[in-house]
């Protein structure tokens, strides 16, 4: 332990005291990185603190053993940050880049760094190179906002040692110790607000590394393919992600893909309205999560670690899926030179809701199968799994069709999930029961139900209603999530815990331009005191009035009691103008004034 915990400690050190000298180096000479419009950092800041992480680590590489792996990824790593220096220092163009990428992984191939794969090593070649090139333009475009590549690849470094130690025994483990001390010592002064950017010499000097020690030893497992695919992916899910996310959108509407902007996954998160900060946490808290799945496929039965995957990929999806709804939303339209914004908006969306009809369509057939496979293994173990796989490949392709046509004809694709209801639940309860019965109806006319198990059948339809149901909550999950995180805004109390107060709760939620932030509902029911509506508290009385705006520092209250008598609401204005706060009548989206026209508020 004392070993590993050298070569943690000893890069940190050095990257936590050459990086103020780089920066101050930098500052001196004017390598300073303005902001631009394709740029999202507001204030000048000097950039290659990649030098900082790199002569840490590399001043440490060569006190470890040397190996061919070893030698093929400092050579590499060297190489890259040579053309990073330069690019930052010169802005190279992207096609040099890309030769330089190549050009580094071909240096790590001759080496001996090829995927371990059962397959000719005419083919893994290609595939390493690709792995390579990806994962080192992945981090390329990881740094996009404070603290995340460097935060990133600390994270992925930790995981890749701890995977090795726990499953295989990859020849550079101890090189991504090396790397994560280097970056974790770097992270202080690159964290937001960031006084130093690694620049392109920091980031595809550790794209680089985190691509060759993932893909180093797996020729050691290569018997077992899925897991030699796995777990360099799950560790490196978030600059994977990020890089397919901007490619997706950037490709729906009609842009460039290798050129700067604002539509990063970081970005999208902090136009929910979380800050810089708590979006790097978030996505941190990503990363360590699909890396602890891949640190436990060495401990958990692979049948229980393949569903947590999936789940977790599942999950990624949907946030993939909601950022690039909220895009839609936001800007509404694929802006072509000369082209008519509205016809271009409505077109834009009707692509992005079919592509999403088709995703939910796609998922929908994984869930079937996923559930009926899941069924057969929670009823069966060991032998009698092995005496029932024929029954399940028997059925289970028309198990697929009755379901997917049950779900077409009584319009499972018709919803709107950030909506979601209770009703909408119930209508998937009923219709995934009506595909259960649907699916046993046949099975009995068809097989006479010779040798099927009815349990597997009941389990069958719990696990697919929970997978539909889990599917189409999730955008409302991750609107609550994002909503409950984001900064805060103007501390209000709401008036009244009724029906219109909901609503007021669920709006303020939804639309973060009215920069609310509630902090407890006010009614002078007794018996609701302490019970809590969307998360929120319901405070007390109209008598607390006067020292719940004391503690919760409240600027104004809005008043939601549309029945409310003039005397009342008079009594209300009276506290609130004592207080010093506004305040604002909500009334139902019903009410009709004397015109008969409808109030809103």
């Amino acid at each position: 332990m004392i070993y590993y915990s050298v070569f943690f400690l000893v890069p940190f050190i050095l990257s936590l005291a050459l990086t103020p000298i780089v920066r101050r180096i930098a500052v001196k000479r004017g390598l300073i990185s303005y902001p631009r419009a394709d740029r999202w950092h507001k204030h000048p800041t000097a950039i290659l603190g990649g030098v900082a992480i790199y002569l840490s680590a590399v001043f440490v590489f060569i006190f470890l053993p040397i190996n061919k792996s070893a030698l093929g990824l400092l050579a590499g790593g060297t190489f890259l940050f040579a053309v990073g220096f330069i690019d930052d220092l010169l802005r190279l163009a992207p096609h040099i880049k890309l030769f330089s990428q190549v050009a580094a992984g071909c240096i790590a191939v001759l080496f001996g760094i090829v995927l371990g794969l059962p397959i000719d090593g005419a083919l893994a070649i290609p595939l390493t190179l690709l792995w390579i090139i990806g994962i080192t333009n992945s981090f390329n475009l990881l740094d996009n906002i404070d603290g995340l590549a460097a935060g990133i690849a600390a994270i992925s470094s930790l995981m890749l040692f701890f995977s090795s130690r726990m499953f295989f025994n990859n020849p550079l483990e101890i090189y991504a110790l090396v790397l994560a001390g280097a970056c974790l010592g770097f992270l202080p002064y690159n964290f937001n607000p960031a006084r130093i950017f690694m620049g392109d010499c920091g980031s595809m000097f550790l794209g680089f590394c985190l691509a060759v020690i993932s893909v180093a030893g797996t020729g050691r497992h290569a018997s077992n393919l899925l897991l030699t695919l796995a777990l360099p992916v799950l560790i490196l899910t978030v600059p994977i992600f990020d890089t397919m996310f901007v490619m997706a959108l950037r490709t729906l509407q009609g842009r460039k893909l290798f050129v700067g902007g604002k539509d990063h996954t970081s970005h999208h998160l902090v136009t929910l309205g979380l800050s810089q900060r708590k979006t790097v946490v978030v996505l941190y808290s990503v990363s360590i999560a699909f890396g602890l799945i891949a640190v436990a496929c060495s401990r958990l039965n692979w049948f229980v670690i393949s569903a947590i995957t999936f789940l977790a990929v599942v999950i990624l999806l949907f946030l993939g899926i909601f950022l690039v709804d909220l895009d839609r939303r936001k800007i509404g339209s694929i802006k072509a030179q000369g082209a008519d914004p509205k016809k271009n908006s409505a077109i834009a969306n009707a692509v992005i809701i079919h592509k999403r009809r088709i995703m939910e369509v796609a998922l929908d057939f994984i869930f079937i199968c996923l559930a009926y496979y899941s069924a057969y293994f929670l009823r069966f173990e060991g032998a009698l799994l092995a005496g029932n796989i024929g029954l399940l490949k028997q059925s289970l392709a028309w198990i697929i069709l009755i379901k997917l046509s049950v779900f077409f004809i009584f319009g499972l694709y018709r919803g709107v999930w950030r909506y979601i209801s209770i009703t909408d639940l119930l209508t998937i309860l009923k219709v995934v029961s009506l595909a259960s019965i649907a699916s046993i109806m046949f099975v009995t006319f068809v097989f006479r139900f010779n040798l099927y198990s009815r349990a597997v059948f009941f389990i069958d339809w719990l696990l697919l209603f929970l997978l539909v149901c889990g599917s189409r909550i999730m955008f409302r999950v991750l609107g609550e999530f994002f909503s409950r995180v984001r900064e805060k805004g103007t501390n209000v109390l709401i008036f009244g815990a009724g029906d219109t107060g909901e609503m007021v709760i669920r709006e303020i939620k939804r639309n973060k331009s009215l920069n609310y932030t509630p902090v407890g509902f006010i009614d002078d029911d007794p018996f609701k005191a302490g019970s809590r509506i969307q998360g929120v508290e319901i405070l007390g009385s109209r008598d607390n009035i006067r020292s719940l705006v004391t503690e919760y520092d409240v600027k104004e209250i809005l008043i939601a009691v549309p029945s409310m008598g003039a005397e009342d609401f008079l009594q209300i204005s009276r506290v609130c103008q004592e207080c010093g706060i506004s305040y604002r009548r909500i009334k139902g989206i019903l009410d009709k004034d004397k015109t008969g026209g409808f109030i809103s508020n």
